[in-house]
Formats: C-alpha cells, structure tokens, sequence
C-alpha cells in the first residue's frame, strides 16, 4: 500500500474536525481538509461524486469536486460527532477516525489503479 499525502491530509483534517469541541468548527475544517486533499491527489475514498454528462470543462471539473467534497464532509461530521458521544477519549477517538480514514482512503486509490492498468491492459489487447 503506497501512503499517498492527499489521503493524510484528508486523515489529519478528521482527526482535527474529532478534536474540535465546538460542532460549528468541525464542518469548516472537514471541507479544507478534504480540498487541500483533492488537489494533492484524487481521494480513493468517494461516497457520492457527480460527473456531469456536459462537454463544457469547467462542469466537468467543478461539479465532481463539489459533489463529492460536500458527500464526503458530510459523512466525516456525522462520524466524528459519534465517534465524540463515545465512552472512547476523544484525542484516540480522533486518531482511530483519522488514522483508519488514511489507511481505507490508500488502499481503495491503490485498488482503484490497478483496476485502470487492468482494464488497459485488456483494451490494449482487444485493439
């Protein structure tokens, strides 16, 4: 598994989110985090992503990221506000979310690579 450094980013912006004790924080940090992240690397973990059927470039640059980032951040709130209403110490609650969110988010990148020189391999081997 290659570690990539959107996916830390992505892991510490949760961990950060967990970490804070005013709700209304969690959500501006989760969003930058999962930004800062995008652009490092495309996230192997998406919960919802719209590519919109358009020619236009900016649509199909634009409507992905924003779909998925508010998905994502979304998601990321509900689990770090439970993970907060555990017994779990808040400060392990933060690196178990963030740490875990590191290691599935590499793995479904790497997963998702080898499923695209896969499906080349086998297109180059039809044409």
């Amino acid at each position: 598994m290659k570690v990539r450094p959107g996916a830390v980013v992505r892991g510490t912006g949760v961990a950060l989110a967990c970490l804070a004790k005013d709700e209304s924080r969690r959500t501006p940090i989760l969003l930058a985090g999962f930004a800062c992240g995008w652009f490092l690397d495309r996230p192997g973990l998406q919960l919802a992503t719209v590519v919109p059927d358009s020619e236009e470039p900016w649509k199909r640059a634009t409507v992905p990221f924003a779909t998925s980032v508010a998905s994502w951040s979304t998601a990321m709130l509900v689990a770090t506000t439970a993970l907060r209403r555990t017994s779990l110490p808040v400060p392990i609650a933060a690196l178990v979310l963030g740490g875990g969110l590191v290691v599935v988010d590499s793995l479904l990148a790497d997963l998702g690579e080898r499923r695209d020189v896969i499906d080349a391999d086998e297109a180059g081997a039809e044409g």
